[in-house]
């Protein structure tokens, strides 16, 4: 007998083997998912594909307002697979609250991303794994970030916002250059006592390239995430680019890491006094560590990532807001002048705001709340991940499913806000006042939960007084032609994890001699 021929009764004979083995292997995981989910079903989505899964039919552009379109056919609860990691996407506020609030106990968790260790990212607490390491990050920060704390830092916050009307008056057509100036600035002040006077100094791009590949890591953005061998593939190879992306943010993350910190530290060992997050931590450090007097090499790593993370959420989240405060002053100049004739009657022609006049300007505070829910920084949250099965809304949600609120659906959902396209401070508004009856930005715009962010105060306050005193003196409207015709643009925010208006093009000139006067005054003060 060949041996072709005493190949086929033996392939016969295992062909029904493989068969029953595969049968029963499928049949025992229909039997675990079936205990699993007891039954319940996953929650409606696209129908996936062998293996990829629905990779293909996820919206690729904006992807907040693909999903939000999809809400139509699937509701506000959408389940996707995606190289099988489930995806779960939420597009309803109270469901949000529901999932992510209420039961943060199981939904606090991150996905683990490859970008984030490639680029660096690995130091922001914010993105840490639900963990004894996170919460204790999150206390460290929360010391000298929470509202109890914050009015610290006003005096600081108000001369950033007064340099800031300097250089706008100055060069009114590089706002974007000085309003990332001014909050980077303001924050490596705060935590490190470093004033940043040279526009180009290095330290200011810092931040914003740390942040850089995370700001474009959309779902699929980048292949590695679900082919982490391609991290191995050099940077020169075609359609490699994001190698070269993931190296600048790294360099940037180093240096944030540890340049600022070891400065601010030798300067503080000398004997030197420097008020600041980072000579509080250490005073604080030095007291509570096990050897009196020393701090470990695990503390003062520690102390690194909690002042890296500050200034990385410090400067990126208020940079994309006041861009959009400008644009839709431009574009809604009946706002604006409501603003200017508030702004005269609560602090007059003669000086400019300040914290003190806080309460009696509710119409500011609702300017930053409707900015925050018009121009959504971070459309789609940062994602979480569930920790144990569960069941929600009469659906099975696996244990470590990816979900993504889609914060920017939530914010411009009609049933919350009347013509959410417009921007209309007097929504959140009753008698004069702030109405707390009306769903509040910072519910979604800061995140969720557990994870929410810590520093949503100390972004609130800076924010206030710079728009306070921005309006007091400036008045804004559209970008001009070379022959002085008014350009028309229309608002829209940029693709990306964080999100910026699209363009953000604007006149600023000064509202009177007074008020340029009041500037140029402020600078002096500043010792400018």
């Amino acid at each position: 007998m060949d041996t072709a021929s005493a190949f086929v009764p033996a392939y016969t004979t295992l062909l029904p083997v493989i068969v029953c083995a595969v049968s029963l292997v499928y049949l025992r995981s229909l039997l675990d998912w079936g205990a699993r989910s007891r039954g319940l079903p996953l929650p409606p989505g696209p129908t996936p594909l062998p293996i990829v899964g629905n990779v293909l039919g996820l919206p690729k552009n904006r992807p907040w307002l693909g999903f939000r379109d999809m809400t139509k056919d699937y509701g506000d609860l959408m389940y996707f697979r995606v190289f099988g990691q489930g995806l779960l996407v939420i597009g309803n506020a109270e469901l949000a609250h529901e999932f992510l609030d209420k039961r943060s106990a199981i939904s606090s968790d991150r996905p683990s991303n490859l970008v984030i260790k490639l680029s660096g990212q690995d130091l922001n607490f914010g993105l840490f794994p639900y963990s004894p390491l996170w919460r204790q990050h999150r206390r460290e920060f929360w010391q000298f970030f929470n509202p109890g704390v914050i009015s610290r830092y006003q005096p600081m916050q108000l001369t950033e916002g007064h340099k800031f009307l300097g250089k706008v008056l100055k060069s009114p057509e590089r706002l974007k250059d000085h309003i990332h100036h001014l909050f980077t600035g303001t924050i490596i002040k705060v935590v490190y006592g470093i004033d940043i006077v040279d526009e180009n100094d290095p330290r200011i791009v810092m931040p914003h390239n740390a942040l850089d590949a995370i700001r474009r890591a959309t779902p699929g953005r980048f292949l590695v995430e679900t082919f982490p061998f391609l991290r191995y593939v050099p940077e020169w190879f075609p359609g490699a680019g994001f190698q070269k992306i993931f190296a600048e943010s790294k360099t940037a993350n180093d240096y944030l890491k540890h340049a600022l910190f070891d400065e601010t530290k030798a300067v503080l060992e000398r004997g030197e006094s420097r008020p600041c997050v980072v000579a509080d931590m250490l005073t604080r450090a030095k007291t509570d560590d096990t050897e009196p007097g020393n701090i470990s090499k695990e503390k003062e790593e520690l102390l690194k990532n909690v002042c890296a993370t500050a200034v990385d959420g410090g400067s990126d989240t208020t940079y994309s807001i006041l861009q959009a405060v400008f644009v839709a002053m431009s574009l809604y100049p009946v706002v604006q002048r409501k603003a200017h004739a508030i702004l005269d009657a609560v602090v007059g022609p003669d000086r400019l705001p300040d914290f003190g006049d806080s309460e009696a300007l509710a119409y500011i505070h609702a300017i930053v709340k409707e900015t925050f829910r018009w121009n959504v920084v971070a459309p789609l949250g940062i994602a979480h991940k569930t920790m144990q099965d569960d069941e929600f809304g009469g659906y099975f949600i696996p244990a470590g499913t990816t979900v993504l609120p889609n914060a920017w659906a939530m914010l411009h959902d009609p049933a919350a806000y009347e013509d959410p396209d417009e921007f209309r401070p007097e929504r959140f508004l009753r008698d004069g006042q702030l109405d707390p009856t009306v769903l509040d930005p910072a519910s979604f715009a800061f995140g969720f939960g557990r994870r929410i962010c810590a520093g949503r105060y100390f972004a609130f306050g800076s924010l206030f007084i710079t728009v306070a005193c921005a309006l007091h003196v400036f008045d804004i409207g559209p970008p001009l032609d070379a022959d002085g015709v008014p350009i028309h643009i229309t608002f829209q925010q940029t693709h990306g994890v964080l999100s910026y208006p699209e363009d953000s093009r604007c006149t600023v000139k000064p509202r009177s001699k007074r008020a340029e006067a009041l500037i140029l005054a402020a600078q002096d003060l500043g010792g400018l």
